[in-house]
């Protein structure tokens, strides 16, 4: 850091020293050094209030720095000198390029931006052209528009009225100018008025008037004629080549976005035409055989227009506009919306290391109506009633209403008691990936025109969203869907917009449900370890595996960050250990060693940087 600000001073000095032109340097500096700086030191989140759910932003602190110092500069630089060197520094050099990295991905609205704002500040455009193509024209504007355009550019004309300052008229001849300085300067000379600035000041504009007026009276006179025009015209000048290379680097965006979206289309048709899966339901067709061959054939022709991914609602409903505008008729869009009736919550009865877990009664429904009370560990109690206990090897037990906190698992203790039984079983609580709050919910009927769909499984995949009134409380995609019972088991606790719990807004009975999909092309489903499952990893060993077919020997399949072990495991259909779970000396760690599968049997241990790259095996740099 220091020697870079060593090459900043010492190419400042070569300026002054080479009298070099310097006012957009500081424009420069701070958007290559100062912007940069503020964002390394303050990455920390910063988000806005919640409006109906969603934070007004969401960015981080070294940005709203950033716009922050862009905004002072613009309002300072134009009360300073208005729209000049630092205020075009301010626009063109920071807040452009700002406006280009939020309006990247959608071009056509970068592209209407810069069009409105070239509309809006036409007059100064109009007259940037004219000094470059039809300069002989300017004199032609109305003085009256001109200093309508100075007042809104607060450009004050800097040529002084020397006329005014010696008190003669524009049409005096030269004797009398020469006459009227020669008296005005006997009383104010220096020798005569000592050391009073005022008089001093004033016998310095006199001297300067009458040097202006003697010396070079035509030029002058010129430069006078037309104050507001001499303002305005390399003003608008440099305005006019800034929006130039705006306007031309948004058609040059526009160009490589629109390249890149055509690459994507041509793989989405490459996946449809490879019999490569779809959601089919979504987009309105039968899922079958049938379905598919309707939509391979809308697919063949090369020049067909299809949806640029974004995972996203709006890319299914711009599949199905296409193919309604194509002539297919298609089932209704399967959103489903209605009153949430339940929220329940799912507890595994006993740990497999729990030395009293023979006590525990196995058989389905043997602790229906039962009061199950919760100890955690850091002292917070609860307790709630057991609706359904599947049993088995299972022991899941679902419980109603849901207890005000999420049990530890292996820590946490329960009691089971009832009326008329005069032993209670007790124990610690076991791992069950659906123990969260506001993971599991009996639905009511749907209130559209669409009902829940009675097949099992049919919105697994889904996402389901909930709303009090119109604040978002959370979303989450649907694990299990149960008919029979309107019951759907969520991947996760519900989430905010954000990706985040928030503990302020909860779901409860009476609260809105809406399911609907967001994926053309189905996401992998997630799966699950189990204490039941004879293939789970240890805990103490394995943070996360992958599901994928057995790798070659001494190829690791996959190595995480703490961050990312949930999204990147389970976009590849893998299984996730909690980070509660996780040994405490591993979850204080800035990255996370994970010991993976190689192949046969073995194991390597893979320790690398925060790219998420392992650099143990040649395969892994892919």
């Amino acid at each position: 850091m220091a020697r870079e600000i060593c090459y900043v001073f010492a190419f400042l000095g070569l300026c002054h020293y080479m009298k070099s032109e310097t006012r957009s340097l500081f424009n420069f500096f701070l958007s290559s050094f100062v912007n940069p700086m503020l964002r390394f030191w303050f990455p920390q989140r910063a988000k806005g209030p919640l409006r109906h759910g969603l934070p007004m932003w969401d960015t981080t602190w070294g940005n709203l720095l950033v716009y922050t110092l862009i905004i002072v500069g613009l309002i300072g630089s134009w009360f300073m000198q208005g729209i000049d060197h630092i205020f075009l520094g301010f626009l063109f050099l920071q807040a452009v390029p700002e406006l280009q990295k939020r309006f990247w991905m959608r071009p056509m609205e970068h592209l209407y931006l810069v069009i409105g704002i070239l509309a809006v500040c036409f007059p100064f455009f109009s007259i940037g052209l004219m000094a470059w193509y039809l300069p002989s024209y300017l004199e032609m504007l109305p003085k009256p528009y001109l200093l309508a355009l100075c007042t809104v550019a607060n450009a004050r004309p800097s040529v002084p009225d020397h006329y005014l300052t010696l008190g003669v008229s524009p049409d005096a001849d030269m004797k009398t100018i020469k006459k009227v300085f020669r008296e005005e300067s006997k009383e104010l000379h220096p020798d005569k008025v000592g050391d009073d600035p005022v008089k001093l000041a004033r016998f310095h504009a006199i001297q300067t008037a009458a040097d202006a007026l003697t010396k070079g009276r035509a030029e002058y006179d010129k430069s006078i004629e037309n104050q507001e025009l001499n303002e305005m015209v390399p003003r608008c000048y440099a305005f006019l080549v800034m929006m130039g290379y705006w306007l031309l680097h948004s058609l040059i965006d526009w160009n490589d976005v629109e390249q890149m979206r055509d690459s994507h289309k041509d793989m989405l048709r490459d996946h449809i035409l490879a019999d490569r899966p779809v959601d089919l339901k979504a987009i309105g067709l039968p899922d079958s055989e049938e379905g598919f061959e309707t939509l391979k054939e809308y697919c063949e022709p090369t020049d067909i227009e299809l949806p640029f991914l974004s995972n996203k609602k709006d890319d299914i409903l711009e599949m199905r506009k296409l193919l309604e505008i194509a002539g297919i008729r298609l089932a209704p869009f399967p959103e489903v919306t209605g009153k949430v009736e339940k929220i329940l919550q799912e507890v595994v009865l006993g740990s497999k290391d729990s030395k009293n877990l023979k006590d525990i009664n196995t058989s389905p429904s043997c602790y229906n109506g039962y009061t199950l009370k919760v100890e955690n560990t850091d002292n917070v109690n609860g307790e709630t009633t057991i609706v359904d206990y599947k049993g088995g090897s299972d022991r899941i037990a679902t419980v109603h209403p849901s207890l005000p906190f999420v049990p530890m698992p292996d820590q946490a203790r329960f009691t089971l008691k009832k009326e008329g039984v005069q032993r209670d079983t007790s124990g610690l609580l076991g791992f069950h990936p659906f123990r969260h709050m506001n993971q599991i919910f009996v639905l009511g009927q749907g209130e559209g025109e669409l009902k829940l769909h009675t097949a099992e499984g049919y919105y697994n995949g889904y996402t389901f969203e909930v709303k009090n009134g119109k604040t978002l409380v959370g979303r989450q995609r649907i694990y299990e869907y149960w008919p029979a019972q309107r019951k759907v088991v969520l991947e996760g606790p519900l989430l905010t917009a954000a990706g985040r719990e928030d503990a302020s807004l909860k779901p409860a009975p009476g609260s809105e449900y809406t399911i609907y999909p967001e994926n053309l092309i189905p996401a992998p489903r997630k799966r699950f370890a189990t204490e039941s499952s004879a293939s789970a990893p240890a805990i103490t060993q394995v943070a996360a595996s992958v599901s994928l077919p057995p790798a070659p020997r001494n190829e690791c399949t996959a190595v995480f960050t703490r961050a990312a072990v949930m999204r990147a495991v389970l976009e590849k259909g893998g299984v996730f250990w909690p980070i509660s779970l996780l040994p405490p000396n591993l979850t204080k760690k800035k990255y996370l060693f994970i010991i993976m599968s190689a192949g046969d049997g073995d194991t390597q241990e893979h320790r690398r940087g925060a790219q998420g790259i392992c650099r143990g095996h040649a395969q892994c740099q892919e």
